[in-house]
Order: C-alpha cells, then structure tokens, then sequence
C-alpha cells in the first residue's frame, strides 16, 4: 500500500513537471508572437472604397426592384382580369395562359436579378478584398504581426483586447490611394 502511494505521488509529481515544462515551453515560443485582428465587415461598411461599392450596388438593386414591382403589377392586374372574366370563357382561357406565361417570365426574372445581383456584389467587394488582402500582407511585414485574424470568417473569437484590433488601421491605409501602386 505505501509502495502503492509512493508511486502515484511519483507519477503526479512526474506529469506536474511535464506540464510545467510544456508551458515553459510554450510560453517561450509565444513569447514574440504579436497578433492583429481586424472585422471585414466594419471595413466594406466604413472605407471610402466599401461605401462607394455599397452605393453601386444598392442603386443597380433599386433598379432591378423597381423592373420587378412594374412586372408584379402587371401580373396582379391580370389576375383582377381573370377572376372578372366569366368562369369557363375563352376570355378566362386566354387570360389564364397569360397569367400563367408572365408568372413564369417573372420567376426568371427573379432569378435572373438575383444571379445579376450576387455577381455585381462580388465584382464590387472582390477589387477591395484584394486590396485589403495586399495591405494586410504589407502590415503583417511592416508591423512584425506573426498572425492577423479576420473575425468575421475565423470564427468566434470570444475575448480581444481593444489593442489588437487593426480595423481602422487597414480602413485609414484603404482610404489611401496606393503611392505607385504600393500599400
């Protein structure tokens, strides 16, 4: 029983020095580490560049809106046409297929704005990303950074001192036209 308690004090005592040790370890190789985060979202939102592509892309939705509103009227009213028309009628056949043509045509309509409308948004937002791409890399070098972490698409992040965050950094650098097309 004594040998017994010998050996688990040795063995405790054994893994407290591994753990020891491994912090120790871990705390040396962190101890240079300088990390940067940054909200991609605060940066489209508040950049020159972000609120220009914002403005861009919600008037071209505004205009495809307003196409789409005109044809869904056009297709309420039809439907007024029919429900008027006498049941069984040629007229109620005809207005029937109408309707059923210019709900289709307004279902590719849908479609059609909606593909338009993501493939704007990433023309729009791909230009910027590169250039906030490139001035993160230029920050990184610059500023010895050993990791820069974007919240938005890294997860959850639950706990940042304020001091990490580079957000305006990279918004004041964007909002700067590049000298000779450096960062």
């Amino acid at each position: 029983m004594l040998r017994r308690l010998r050996l688990m004090a040795a063995t405790g005592l054994g893994t407290m020095v591994a753990v020891l040790a491994l912090s120790t370890q871990v705390s040396a190789q962190t101890e240079g580490l300088k990390v940067g985060i940054f909200n991609a979202d605060r940066i489209l939102q508040e950049s020159q560049a972000g609120q220009q592509a914002l403005a861009q892309f919600n008037q071209l939705s505004t205009q495809r809106l307003e196409e789409f509103q005109a044809q869904q009227t056009g297709l309420d009213q039809l439907r007024q046409q029919l429900l008027a028309a006498p049941p069984g009628s040629a007229e109620a056949g005809q207005l029937n297929r109408q309707l059923e043509d210019k709900t289709l045509q307004l279902q590719r309509l849908q479609q059609d704005v909606q593909n338009e409308l993501a493939q704007r948004q990433d023309e729009l937002t791909g230009v910027i990303t590169q250039r906030i791409a490139q001035i993160i890399e230029t920050l990184g070098d610059e500023e010895s950074f050993s990791m820069i972490i974007n919240l938005v698409q890294s997860g959850i992040v639950y706990y940042a001192v304020d001091a990490l965050d580079i957000t305006d950094m990279i918004i004041a650098r964007l909002d700067t036209p590049p000298a000779g097309g450096a960062n």
